[in-house]
């Protein structure tokens, strides 16, 4: 897990020039992890609606279904904008550097930049959502946080395999060796959606506790399904950290 974060500090800095662009990042960072809360709120806002709307009085109810809209369209909202201003960003903060460098680094040095953010994001994400764990159920939300911390080591170990396995491809393409596409990809592909089967028998693991927590009455009803949603989501972001991690070695191993 240090290794992932070594990485990315040291290449944030290569990247990002000092002053109001790295605040930037740290923006669109920010931005990018605050849509997975707002869309926790908006599940629970959901669920409190389905399971206690019909003994709530009516005005309780309307401004209820207003927050949810107005959060549901919020992060409709900031996803468009995190997704489409970080091409600008870069587009300023390249040409903000100074370094002489052939159009074919420069390639890689985009691909990199958005492979930066997008892990940066994601990484950010995994722990405000297991934070936001905590509110619903504090023991549940420590057994997710240690899954968390777990499989972020697990992808780690894989990350800095493929970033020598890249750097090795690299070196053979300079060396006039053959590296057929299938070795290239396969070895990149292979080692993300390793990374993510992992992270899932962990979150299945984390899903039948759930249940067995549920029926036991140590966590509520609306509470129990939110946490099932957030799960969900959690999946999904782990799958996206563990491709994004290997593409960013792609990158970084062509760029610098």
């Amino acid at each position: 897990m240090r290794k992932i974060f070594q990485e990315l500090y040291g290449s944030s800095k290569l990247l990002v020039p000092k002053g109001k662009y790295r605040m930037q990042l740290v923006l669109l960072v920010l931005i990018a992890a605050s849509i997975p809360v707002i869309e926790l709120l908006v599940a629970k806002l959901f669920t409190d609606l389905v399971v206690n709307g019909a003994n709530k009085p009516l005005i309780e109810l309307i401004v209820a279904v207003v927050i949810f809209a107005v959060l549901f369209i919020s992060t409709r909202t900031a996803n468009y904008l995190q997704k489409t201003y970080r091409v600008k960003f870069f587009d300023k903060a390249f040409g903000a550097d100074t370094r002489e460098k052939s159009k074919t680094k420069e390639s890689w040095e985009w691909a990199m930049g958005l492979e930066l953010v997008n892990v940066l994001s994601f990484l950010t994400q995994l722990f405000v959502i297991a934070a936001f764990f905590f509110a619903l159920s504090p023991l549940f939300a420590g057994l997710n946080m240690l899954l968390v911390l777990i499989v972020l080591q697990v992808m780690g170990v894989l990350f800095k395999r493929q970033l020598k396995k890249q750097r090795g491809f690299v070196e053979k393409k300079r060396a006039k060796k053959e590296v057929t596409p299938a070795e290239r990809l396969g070895s990149r592909i292979q080692q993300a959606e390793f990374g993510t089967l992992l992270a899932s028998f962990g979150v299945v693991l984390l899903l039948g506790l759930l249940i067995w927590f549920s029926l036991e009455g140590f966590v509520s009803l609306s509470n129990t399904i939110v946490l099932f949603l957030g799960l969900r989501l959690q999946n999904t972001t782990f799958s996206s950290v563990s491709s994004s991690l290997m593409r960013f070695a792609r990158a970084k191993a062509n760029s610098f």
